[in-house]
């Protein structure tokens, strides 16, 4: 059945319809090493490429992970896997051996594309034999996997990817994302940031996480309009980029943000119509410092891997957009549930849940995650928020990371908010740590920016200013970075590993 949204059966025809209608239209270039193809090239491109993975043996149904850098290589290779009717599986290739071998197993992998050399992919699987599909494209298959889930759980029919959670609240889990759900989240997304086929698109974020993947790499596809890729963000290079590619819009994370407000640039960039954030809530005072330098306005939104990608946004201008709130849904039902399973009121903090043509039928090989995740037809999120009078949702925080002393339940979002705004604090990040008396106890990591000099004493006298006693954090803790995901997270998880280790000492 095609799309009910786009009218495509599969990810694929759209490919093929762009082929026909936009043939001579430049759809892809690579900043790297300087190619452009028109979408007519990059569809023969892609038919080469499932040529030779099919006379090597890929099979309907295989699983294949992509473990590459942006490119047009990885491009072609994500589209060739999906026009054989096999599965793509997006991999980090930063992940240590133990991480890989896990995702090898669970999902059941038989295929990988990877560079040459790729000694990380080796180690985590058993090379069975191998082709070069070009000078700078390996084509490995893989031996001897077997899958770690005991539960069982089927592949959803219609499956075009498999992308691992980050692993923040446990195992990292397989989400199965099919063509139908793909394809409603890039209209969702289309229709709320109005994209059309004049924008051009500027991609810096990883591909094996949902926001570079959905936002930037496939969507760009369905609006009919040109890519820019870089095979990674780069500060010093990236306001040139947008110049020299006459960029109108990217999608970056909130680190992201801070980093291009610490460099020295103050250009108005005038083919930049907007940026947009996600993956973390962005602070309110990054998202004004940033509007006020370049005159852009940002678009904060709030997605998840499970919802396809995105699932609220703020509307671009002249709609309203509130700092602090993460905007709309786009194409999905939302609600807000208390601990009752009852409908939250106006303004009334509760659990943020979905449904919706691009929310996830499930997780691969994993019945009993798949069934906690949904109350029926609903995706529980586990975020929790509320939403005001308008219909737009505010985000509180996860309720796993919500710090409890003596009772009082808060977010550290509350307490990261007034840390970017003390003088000299380039990042900042806040979690629960145990508390013989109150049961948790704040405390706070912090990055200082170059040059600041400012000390514990200084930030708790800053924090006592805007924050009630029992949210003020019990220390804080100086770091050169803090942990972040391919996703753009803080790995708070880590984060107590950190304080647990300064304890020792």
């Amino acid at each position: 059945m095609p799309d009910r949204q786009t009218g495509f059966v599969k990810l694929t025809d759209l490919l093929r319809e762009r082929s026909r209608d936009k043939k001579t239209v430049r759809f892809v270039s690579e900043i790297s090493t300087g190619r452009s193809f028109t979408y007519g090239d990059f569809f023969e491109l892609v038919q080469e490429r499932a040529r030779s993975m099919k006379m090597f043996g890929l099979k309907t149904g295989d699983k294949v992970g992509l473990i590459y850098k942006n490119s047009i290589e990885f491009m072609a290779g994500f589209f060739a896997v999906l026009e054989n009717d096999a599965v793509v599986i997006p991999v980090n290739g930063a992940l240590k051996e133990r991480e890989m071998a896990y995702v090898f197993q669970d999902s059941d992998l038989k295929y990988v594309l990877t560079e040459p050399g790729a000694g990380s992919v080796d180690r985590a699987g058993c090379v069975v034999r191998e082709c070069m599909l070009s000078e700078n494209v390996r084509f490995a298959q893989i031996g001897n996997q077997q899958g770690t889930a005991e539960d069982g759980g089927d592949l959803e029919e219609g499956t075009a990817i498999i992308l691992y959670t980050s692993g923040s609240t446990g195992k990292a889990k397989g989400v199965m994302l099919t063509h139908e759900n793909l394809m409603c989240e890039m209209d969702n997304i289309i229709k709320a940031h109005k994209l059309t086929e004049q924008d051009r698109v500027l991609c810096v974020l990883p591909w094996f996480h949902i926001n570079g993947l959905v936002i930037t790499m496939l969507t760009p596809l369905l609006a009919g309009h040109e890519m820019i890729v870089a095979e990674k963000f780069s500060q010093s290079r990236f306001w040139n980029w947008i110049d020299a590619y006459q960029i109108t819009w990217f999608s970056g994370v909130p680190t992201i943000y801070t980093y291009l407000l610490a460099g020295t640039d103050r250009n108005l960039h005038k083919t930049l119509r907007f940026a947009r954030s996600a993956s973390s809530s962005l602070p309110v005072k990054v998202l004004e410092a940033f509007e006020e330098r370049y005159q852009v306005p940002v678009i904060e939104s709030y997605g998840m891997t499970e919802g396809g990608s995105q699932l609220t946004s703020n509307p671009l201008p002249p709609e309203v957009r509130k700092p602090g709130s993460v905007g709309l849904p786009y194409g999905l039902e939302m609600r807000i549930v208390n601990e009752n399973g009852e409908i939250c009121l106006e303004g009334e903090e509760g659990e943020v849940q979905f449904c919706g043509g691009s929310i996830t039928g499930g997780y691969y090989r994993k019945r009993q995650e798949t069934k906690d995740a949904f109350d029926g037809k609903w995706l529980k999120t586990g975020d929790v928020g509320y939403a005001d009078g308008d219909g737009y949702l505010f985000l509180s925080g996860r309720k796993k990371e919500l710090i409890n002393r003596s009772g009082e339940k808060f977010s550290p979002r509350e307490i990261e908010e007034i840390l970017y705004q003390c003088k000299g604090i380039k990042m900042a990040a806040a979690i629960g740590v145990p508390d013989e008396i109150h049961g948790e106890e704040a405390v706070a990591f912090c990055v200082l920016a170059e040059g600041a000099c400012i000390g514990e004493k200084e930030i708790l006298e800053f924090c006592r200013k805007s924050l009630v006693e029992y949210k003020i954090p019990r220390e804080i803790l100086f770091v050169d970075e803090l942990p972040v995901g391919g996703n753009g997270k803080v790995q708070r998880l880590k984060l107590k590993d950190v304080y647990n280790a300064r304890r020792v000492k």
